[in-house]
């Protein structure tokens, strides 16, 4: 393990201080590529955060390849996804084992393959897990091998250069989200059943068991099929049918599974604890990444509303920020931060951050902390502002420590615990 040790701990908060006197705003820097005004003050470029905690960073395990996911278990060991299409059971100590056997054939390609995966609330009496996967095509062999995710990312050149009608003809994959039972034993899947098929990207349960998945609308072409599952986040049961209380049963327009709409890349989900509200983080387009909390049946307004530049197929009156019947932003960044996960933490080791909502950043590459009261963002810090790295996923462990998956140019989990003198 490296670790900066206590000292080192100390000069980062004493840098941090140092910031706070005399930075204004903790988002990334440069020229907002975004010159309208915000609806509200503070709905974006907060004031940083008055101070930090003392943290020791070490790298807790290494040589993964391509980690997109944790799940902590009750007894203290992590589910952890690995892109090509590995799960591996992390002990509390790093050691890392070998891959959960069971896992259908993934073509993953980049950073989509495995992705996201949680436990089910009654994980303790029956094992079961949840995971959203690229599957190969019917008839394809993949061993979810280092070796044939380098393959798989050879042919998908080949493959973005063909037409779109013979990419129709020939698709790459099949996105789907799959439960399984988990062994006692912790090394394989069984009852592996596809619940969901579509663009996925994070899941959690709310308090009536129902799982909440949030699902991709990258591309601004055209007006949205809201009959389909794009661009919102779905509440479906555990096998994959619709509840008969979901907020858009009976509206002949929308999808019965939807949940709420109007989103564009929601890479991030979490519930906050003190409200019971969950909230997302939704990629924007160039700039204009959304912090969004959820209620059920609202519309989030993209492709019509959003703080960044709009499509160009927009219709007259329906661009900018405002847009009736549309939900507004807690807070946005501009330029863009590319949340990639969220939690809000709840734990003991770290008394000043209880209550704070932690996400991790792609292309701005640090762990940003966010200072709210109630659902008003009064301040924000940057962590692990290392220049170069792109941060995928946070979590928090049972005894208060946070872990951090770093996707680029270090493959790792970093992990934050608190001095041994504090």
């Amino acid at each position: 393990m490296k670790s900066f040790g206590i000292k080192a701990a100390m000069m980062l908060g004493a840098v941090a201080a140092m910031v706070t006197v005399f930075s204004a705003s903790a988002q990334v820097p440069g020229r907002p590529l975004y010159e309208g005004k915000p609806a509200f003050d503070g709905q974006t470029r907060a004031p940083l955060a008055e101070k930090s905690a003392r943290y020791v960073l070490t790298d807790f395990v290494t040589g993964l390849n391509r980690p997109w996911a944790m799940a902590h278990m009750p007894n203290g060991n992590m589910l952890v996804t690995e892109v090509p299409g590995r799960i591996r059971v992390i002990s509390p100590d790093g050691s890392v084992s070998d891959p959960v056997a069971g896992m259908p054939a993934v073509r993953a390609w980049g950073s989509r393959g495995l992705n996201d995966i949680i436990l089910d609330p009654d994980f303790d009496s029956n094992r079961m897990i949840y995971f959203t996967y690229l599957a190969a095509p019917d008839g394809m062999e993949s061993d979810n091998s280092d070796e044939t995710y380098a393959r798989f990312g050879e042919e998908r050149q080949a493959w973005n250069a063909l037409s779109r009608e013979e990419k129709a003809a020939n698709p790459w994959g099949h996105w789907r989200l799959a439960s399984a039972r988990l062994s006692d034993d912790e090394s394989s899947l069984s009852d592996v059943k596809v619940i969901l098929e579509t663009v996925t990207s994070r899941m959690a349960f709310d308090d009536d068991g129902k799982l909440l998945v949030t699902t991709q609308r990258k591309s601004p072409m055209g007006s949205p099929d809201l009959k389909d599952t794009l661009g919102m986040v779905l509440r479906i049961n555990k096998d994959g049918s619709v509840p008969s209380d979901n907020p858009f049963v009976g509206n002949d327009d929308i999808n019965d599974m939807a949940y709420v709409i109007g989103l564009r890349n929601a890479n991030s989900l979490a519930k906050n604890p003190n409200t019971g509200d969950f909230w997302v983080a939704d990629q924007g387009g160039s700039t204009g990444d959304e912090i969004n909390v959820l209620s059920a049946g609202a519309d989030y307004g993209w492709p019509y509303v959003a703080y960044s530049p709009l499509p160009r197929e927009r219709a007259e009156g329906e661009s900018g920020i405002m847009k009736e019947g549309t939900e507004q932003p807690i807070y946005y960044w501009n330029p863009s931060f590319a949340p990639s996960d969220m939690m809000f933490y709840t734990g003991d080791m770290f008394p000043g951050w209880q209550g704070d909502l932690f996400l991790t950043g792609l292309s701005s590459q640090h762990l940003s902390r966010i200072v709210l009261v109630g659902d008003r963002v009064v301040g924000e810090e940057r962590l692990l502002d290392e220049p170069g790295h792109r941060l995928r996923h946070v979590s928090q462990g049972a005894d208060g420590a946070i872990y951090v998956l770093q996707d680029v140019p270090m493959r790792k989990i970093l992990k934050l615990t608190a001095p041994e003198d504090d």
